[in-house]
C-alpha cells in the first residue's frame, strides 16, 4: 500500500477500508518500526489516516516489549525513530517524549568499548554488525534524535556506535566488508546486514554533523560495493539496497558517479523481472516465487525506481527536514 499511494496517487477506499479495520493490539504486533506497530502507523500517517496512525501508536506506546531489544530491525531505535518522525509531523510532544526513553535506555544499556559502543540483543551473547541488528542502526536513531533536541550527548554516542561497526570491518581482496556477527563465517555488502547499510549511516552522520571523517568512510565503501550483481535483487538483502546507498551518496555529495552507479545497477535489477499479467513482478529472497512486500519483493524495488527517477529523501531514514514539531 504504502509503494502504490508513493507511486499511484491515492488507495482505492475499498484498500484503506480493509487496512482501517484490522485490529491492532500488543499481543498480536511488537512495536518495531519494519516489523511492528511503528511501521504500520508511519504508513497510516503517510496514507493520510492521521486518526489511525495515532490509535496505533497509542497501542505502540503501551507495548510491554518497548524496551526489549534496541536494534533499528524491530526494536528501541526502531520505534524510536517512528517517535521522532511522528513528532515532526504533527508537533505532538508526547512522540517526542517517547523517542527520549527510547535514547535514554540506550544510554543506560550501551556496552563501552574504548572510543566505540555497541549493543547485545537480549538472551544471546553475539554481538551483531551492521544497520538491522548493530550499532549503526542505533546510531541513525541517536543522530535523528540528536538533530531533533541538539543534545550533544546522543551526538557523541551515535559516533561511537558507528565506529564501533567500522572498526570491524572485514579488509580482503574485495575491500571492506563486514560479518553478520562477530564469528561469522559470512561477510555481507548488503544494508540490513554489511556495508550499504553501515555507509548509509556514515554518510548521514557527515550530513547531519559536518563530519568529514564519516564521509571519507561512506566514499571508502561506497568504492568498494560498485557492484554490478548480486544473488537476489530485494532491498534488505539485495542489490536494491546497495543502489539506494548509491543515490545516498549523490544526494548528499552531489557527485554524479553515484547516480550512474545506481543507473547501473538498476539495469542490473531489472534482468531479475518476471512478465506477469497485467504487469511485471519479482522473484522474493530465494528467487522461487514471486513476492510483493517491501523487505524482498516489488514494494521495496518499486519504491527504489521511483527514488531512482526523482532523487530524494530515503524512506524511513531521513526525516531531519522541517515540520510542525521543528525544535532547532
Amino acid at each position: 500500500m504504502l509503494f502504490l499511494n508513493t507511486v499511484a496517487g491515492p488507495l482505492p477506499e475499498r484498500l484503506v477500508r480493509w487496512l482501517l479495520d484490522q485490529p491492532l493490539s500488543t499481543r498480536s504486533y511488537p512495536p518495531g518500526l519494519f516489523l511492528g506497530l511503528g511501521g504500520i502507523a508511519w504508513t497510516l500517517r503517510e496514507l493520510g489516516c492521521d486518526e489511525a496512525a495515532d490509535r496505533a501508536l497509542a497501542v505502540l506506546y503501551r507495548s510491554p516489549l518497548l524496551f526489549e531489544e534496541p536494534h533499528l530491525l524491530h526494536g528501541a531505535s526502531g520505534w524510536g525513530l517512528v517517535a521522532i518522525d511522528q513528532f515532526r509531523r504533527t508537533g505532538d510532544e508526547e512522540h517526542l517524549a517517547w523517542a527520549l526513553r527510547a535514547g535514554r535506555y540506550l544510554q543506560h544499556t550501551a556496552w563501552h568499548d574504548g572510543d566505540s559502543a555497541h549493543w547485545r540483543s537480549a538472551g544471546e551473547e553475539k554481538v551483531h554488525f551492521g544497520f538491522g541488528f548493530g550499532a549503526s542502526g542505533v546510531a541513525l536513531f541517536l543522530l535523528q534524535l540528536h538533530a531533533v533536541t541538539g543534545d550533544a550527548e546522543f551526538a557523541e554516542l551515535a559516533v561511537r556506535a558507528l565506529d564501533f561497526d567500522v572498526a570491524h570491518r572485514v579488509e580482503n581482496e574485495l575491500g571492506w566488508n563486514w560479518q553478520r556477527y562477530e564469528g561469522d563465517a559470512l561477510i555481507r555488502p548488503y544494508w540490513i546486514e554489511g556495508g550499504a547499510g553501515i555507509g548509509s549511516v556514515a554518510i548521514r552522520a557527515h550530513h547531519l554533523l559536518g563530519s568529514a571523517r564519516h564521509l571519507a568512510v561512506a566514499e571508502r565503501i561506497a568504492q568498494d560495493l560498485c557492484l554490478k550483481f548480486t544473488v537476489t535483487p530485494g532491498l534488505f538483502e539485495g542489490l536494491t539496497g546497495i543502489a539506494e546507498f548509491m543515490l545516498d551518496m549523490h544526494r548528499f555529495t552531489g557527485e554524479q558517479a553515484y547516480l550512474d552507479q545506481a543507473l547501473d545497477m538498476a539495469e542490473t535489477i531489472l534482468w531479475f523481472r518476471v512478465p506477469a499479467e497485467g504487469g511485471t513482478a519479482w522473484p522474493g529472497r530465494s528467487l522461487d516465487r514471486i513476492t510483493h512486500d517491501y523487505a524482498t519483493g516489488a514494494a521495496g524495488i518499486g519504491l527504489f525506481l521511483a527514488r531512482l527517477c526523482q532523487p530524494g529523501p530515503r524512506l524511513f531514514l531521513d526525516i531531519e527536514g522541517e515540520g510542525k514539531g521543528e525544535r532547532r
